[in-house]
């Protein structure tokens, strides 16, 4: 409890020492209260949408936090990785390329592959996206953003184990004309320009445009973490008739520069049944104190010497030289519509869309020689929705269609060895799903909804394993082949291939076979015969699998007062299997999720104060986790595994307290107890016959014990570990402070939030922790009263915190971290016309 309370403690001194108030948006509404004197006082709230009805935040009876366009904006939010400043309970983490991993309360999973799905549902605006690689666009002139947490069974279904993202755009506005424009610019070069502009065509008939770019140079002193983001998106919206509208979007993005960087941590070495070591046989050696430095980044000549110096890649046993510099040239867009018909008395809503995506990256985290992605993805989605009142009932009917097809070729280069996937996959999701809402009094309901899920999927995939094997062993019996060259960067097997000189194969390249699959000599001939063997094996994965199942939530609403709300629920989720493109781990199982929640609402004297609380309780089975692995043939892979059950409970706590009617103080807590009840797995033993028992065993912080059938391995014991990105204590607390002095405005914003120590490695080491971090973003924003500019000063991550959001090891049991962006500090200007 110490540190909680230190930094909770510390926050309040300093916030409170500047206070501050809230903005008015479009997402919100009036619910503000009159003083004898006639003027106006109390909360603005936010309307959601995220039952498929529009309710105020306070009166919807879920876990949710939402934030509007103007607050993301006041917070610097421009994509998904910063909204855990919206919702303490999510973790985004950004890994390489395009990749990313949501959590929420410790449920998530990474989606590295075009294959792996997210535990957590991305939407924008109401399309689920399946492959949330990109969220640039979904940032463009936005509305809002709803975090739901926990599963979200009946009404989303698809991926929704651990909760949901929704973005929503601003909608066209008929009849009105405006636009706005703003520019940014701050350190590391950085600079944004956005525009928007809505304007009526006509009566019934409104277009609305939003475009931005941003460019910055990179965190890392090696020139990663760069970014070049442009999103552009295009809606129109008619009133066809007056029981009929339609609205009708098209976006586009792309993203380039050089996607996150890493920062090397240090290096396990082998040292069998050495006592000092820091896990059994591998004892980790620090990397230097000018290379763990934050954002010195992989490429500093003094980090790629400590490895050169430090690290060996098996089999080759040759120095890790050469990392490829990491880019990204990725590019999104996408098409849908929204159909509103009132058939009188029932509603219904259509929303068909398309979405198509093509990854073109290279990256090094975890510390790959290089990993390339070149996949395209495309998917179609249709939801219909059916919604009315029959007397005391509220009732909804739905049908959801949802079709993927994603194609690709990925290549992970490992030094001494690397992994070439093609792959073919094709889901196809069918869901019919309904909610009823019966008011047994004005002030209790009773809720019910359900959800039939059918998915059908299937993989035509190869995965083609290159390993350069070293057969030259120095006196003390490790092998050292120095000389050779470890294995050139490219997309395929032949494009790496190529790239070797034609001498280093006596016997004949590998290109010149029929297929070019076997063992072949690799480099000069000794005494002994040749140096290396260049081992090439293809796995072929044809496979196709269906799931069908049930989910279900039940719900009772209690109005204790017209500003009190009392809510408890209990609602299941499921996530269906999937394919690997690994031997011996082909595929994995469904898993299944049961939430069980208590939740209260409250507005207090005038509506001046708003207190939530939530408890909740949640129970996890045949759990999917996506992780770096070795399969039974003992190759590198990326790939899901069904590690067992959890249980993740806690209580959270958020508020807004008007002090006054320019004084706005916000703030929340969460205590979390996130603990994996089973996680096994089992790993390949890659130690030769002779070698005595626990030889070469996992770099692992969980137990183990070695077994002999079906095959010499090690059966690896993680339970009783917290989850990944489980912080057992979250506090968030800020305020906003307004001075109105004729003929400016002036608004002070002073954010803080604290989040206590983190797994955030798979491997549970004792180095694969994030810390306890507590960080500050602050905002000076002047309004003239006469003129419609906006000027802003910010600084983000305000005590310049370096927080590491991901932990792995890579090629050579390199360690390394991705960290979230240092401090950082611009100038805002924004024009309205």
């Amino acid at each position: 409890m110490r540190m909680p309370l230190v930094a909770g403690t510390a926050m309040t001194l300093a916030l409170l020492a500047q206070p501050a108030l809230g903005q008015t948006t479009q997402t919100q509404t009036s619910e503000t209260q009159t003083t004898e004197t006639g003027e106006t006082f109390g909360l603005n709230a936010i309307i959601v949408t995220a039952q498929r009805r529009a309710e105020t935040l306070q009166d919807a009876a879920i876990a949710i936090n939402a934030a509007s366009g103007d607050q993301l904006v006041q917070s610097g939010v421009a994509d998904a990785t910063q909204l855990n400043t919206v919702a303490p309970a999510l973790y985004v983490a950004a890994g390489g390329g395009a990749n990313t991993g949501y959590f929420i309360r410790g449920v998530g999973n990474f989606a590295n592959n075009g294959y792996t799905s997210p535990a957590v549902a991305f939407n924008i605006d109401g399309v689920y996206i399946g492959r949330p690689s990109s969220t640039v666009a979904s940032f463009l002139d936005v509305n809002r953003v709803e975090v739901l947490k926990g599963p979200q069974g009946t009404l989303y279904g698809r991926n929704a184990t651990g909760g949901a993202i929704n973005v929503i755009p601003n909608a066209p506005q008929l009849g009105v004309s405006e636009g706005s424009v703003s520019a940014q610019y701050g350190n590391y070069d950085a600079y944004e320009l956005t525009g928007m502009v809505n304007a009526p065509l006509g009566n019934d008939v409104a277009l609305r445009l939003a475009g931005t770019v941003n460019e910055r140079d990179g965190y890392f002193s090696d020139g990663t973490g760069a970014a070049k983001d442009l999103a552009l998106r295009g809606q129109i919206y008619a009133e066809l008739s007056p029981a009929i509208n339609l609205r009708v979007s098209a976006d586009y993005s792309t993203q380039k520069g050089t996607g996150p960087g890493l920062n090397v941590e240090g290096v396990y070495t082998f040292t069998p049944f050495n006592p000092g070591a820091t896990v059994r046989n591998w004892l980790h050696v620090q990397a230097p104190d000018n290379v763990r430095a934050p954002y010195t980044g992989l490429f500093a000549p003094e980090a790629l010497d400590f490895i050169e110096n430090t690290a060996t890649a098996a089999p080759l046993f040759a120095p890790l030289t050469g990392y490829a510099y990491p880019r990204r040239d990725d590019e999104y867009w996408g098409l849908n519509a929204e159909v509103n018909v009132d058939l009188g008395g029932v509603d219904l809503v259509v929303i068909p869309a398309y979405r198509h995506s093509k990854l073109d990256n290279q990256f090094n985290g975890p510390p790959f020689k290089a990993a390339i992605n070149s996949d395209t993805a495309e998917q179609y989605s249709l939801e219909a929705r059916l919604s009315g009142t029959s007397g005391p009932v509220e009732w909804l009917l739905g049908g959801y269609w949802f079709d993927e097809t994603v194609k690709g070729v990925n290549s992970f280069n490992q030094f001494s060895t690397t992994t070439f996937n093609s792959f073919d996959t094709h889901t196809r999701s069918l869901a019919a799903f309904g909610r009823v809402t019966w008011s047994l009094t004005d002030t209790l309901r009773l809720v019910g909804g359900l959800r039939y899920s059918d998915e059908k999927r299937d993989i035509v995939a190869q995965a083609d394993s290159l390993a350069a094997i070293c057969l030259t062993e120095l006196p003390s019996g490790q092998p050292s082949c120095p000389d050779l060259p470890t294995v050139p960067v490219g997309l395929t097997l032949r494009d790496s291939l190529a790239q070797y000189a034609p001498g280093l194969f006596p016997a004949g390249s590998p290109l010149d076979a029929p297929a070019p699959y076997g063992a072949f000599p690799f480099g000069p001939f000794g005494p002994m015969g040749p140096t290396a063997l260049l081992a090439i094996t293809p796995t072929t994965i044809d496979r196709a699998a269906s799931d069908r199942e049930v989910t279900w939530r039940a719900a009772v609403e209690f109005d204790a007062s017209p500003d009190n709300l009392v809510y408890a629920s209990f609602e299941t989720g499921f996530r269906a299997g999937g394919f690997n493109i690994t031997f011996g781990q082909e595929e994995y199982a469904p898993e299944f999720i049961d939430a069980w929640t208590l939740g209260s609402k409250n507005s207090f004297f005038n509506n001046s104060l708003q207190l939530n609380l939530e408890a909740f309780y949640w129970k996890y089975r045949g759990q999917q986790l996506a992780a770096l692995g070795l399969d039974d043939n003992g190759n590198n892979a990326f790939y899901t595994r069904n590690v067992g059950k959890s249980s993740v409970k806690g209580v959270e706590m958020d508020f807004q307290w008007l002090a006054g009617a320019t004084t706005l103080v916000h703030g929340g807590a969460q205590y979390l107890d996130a603990t994996y009840d089973s996680f096994q797995y089992n790993q390949i033993d890659l130690s030769d016959e002779g070698d005595p028992p626990y030889f070469l065993t996992p770099i692992t912080g969980c137990g183990y014990t070695q077994v002999s059938e079906p095959v010499r391995s090690f059966d690896i014991d993680c339970s009783g570990k917290p989850a990944l990105y489980a912080p057992k204590w979250s506090f968030n607390l800020g305020v906003q402070q307004k001075l109105e002095l004729d003929p400016l405005d002036i608004t002070f914003s002073l954010d803080g939030r604290y989040r206590a120590n983190r797994v955030i490695g798979f491997a549970y080491l004792p180095t694969g922790d994030s810390g306890a971090d507590f960080k500050m973003d602050a905002s000076i924003r002047f309004e003239p009263t006469e003129v419609p500019v906006t000027v802003m000063l910010f600084v983000r991550n305000l005590t310049d915190q370096a927080v590491q959001s991901t932990y792995q090891l890579g090629a050579g049991n390199v360690a390394s971290s991705a960290y979230e962006p240092p401090r950082t500090y611009g100038l805002r200007v924004g024009y309205t016309f």
